[in-house]
């Protein structure tokens, strides 16, 4: 399989993940989910929504477009997942062992930025638009690196 036909692959089985989630009215790109408690004890945004084998489809697939679309970001994305998997995991101990039980994790304003984003994400990938494309990735990744501040503040108050 060339790198072509595999991205292709790659794209379609992503896109169509990404439309059965969103078909279920659950914003797709974050771990946590949005506003719904499993029980009195679990609070908003707290509980984890994708495991990690999604996870490690979605980072290959931003990597895949980052080499294509944005090759000067591959780097800074490589590392912002590698940090996100290790904030996640800590955060998921911790919600484990009962330390992280009340309080957000994500804000709000996080969310909303991150709808918007998606948006004109899924839009420039269904129009296959590469100066969209260009554009929004860099967006993306920098999102995803704030939410790695929040994932590190939030595990400091428990320390």
């Amino acid at each position: 399989m060339t790198k072509k036909q595999f991205l292709s692959f790659s794209l379609a089985c992503v896109f169509s993940v990404l439309t059965l989630i969103s078909s279920q009215n659950v914003t797709y790109a974050f771990e946590f989910e949005s506003q719904q408690k499993k029980d009195e004890k679990c609070c908003t945004h707290t509980c984890l929504m994708m495991n990690n084998g999604f996870a490690a489809h979605l980072n290959m697939y931003y990597e895949l477009l980052a080499e294509k679309y944005a090759p000067e970001y591959v780097d800074a994305w490589r590392e912002i997942s590698k940090e996100q998997a290790v904030l996640k995991r800590k955060l998921s101990e911790a919600m484990k062992n009962g330390q992280l039980m009340h309080g957000d994790v994500i804000d709000e304003e996080w969310y909303k930025k991150h709808e918007e984003l998606q948006n004109l994400f899924v839009q420039a990938v269904e129009q296959r638009n590469e100066k969209a494309l260009k554009k929004v990735l860099p967006k993306v990744f920098q999102q995803q690196k704030n939410l790695n501040k929040m994932y590190k503040k939030r595990l400091a108050m428990i320390n």
